[in-house]
């Protein structure tokens, strides 16, 4: 009997901080562009939720791997959505990287 090593995908959180003025209209980015995310090599699933009390938006993302997101990160920059994103945010996006267990 032999055991063979699965490779756990990469759980990513991404929480981003709108502007007040800026909540819907970073809503409505996600709403409309993820469709991209969900079909870029190594995305396996994307969820998005809004918290109107603390007005945060947090992606929920499982990735191949740390690299794949990476990969798709740096794409969005070199075409300008994550400046766009930062630029209408309070802050720096928060991206935490968890290795998927279960």
């Amino acid at each position: 009997f032999k055991t063979r090593r699965i490779e756990m995908a990469t759980v990513v959180t991404a929480k981003f901080f709108p502007k007040p003025d800026k909540a819907e209209e970073m809503n409505d980015w996600f709403k409309n562009n993820l469709s991209d995310t969900k079909a870029y090599e190594g995305c396996q699933l994307i969820k998005g939720g809004y918290n109107k009390d603390t007005n945060e938006v947090i992606l929920y993302e499982v990735w191949d791997s740390k690299e794949a997101h990476q990969k798709y990160v740096n794409w969005r920059v070199e075409i300008g959505d994550i400046p766009k994103l930062v630029e209408s945010s309070t802050k720096e996006p928060e991206i935490v990287y968890h290795e998927e267990v279960y």
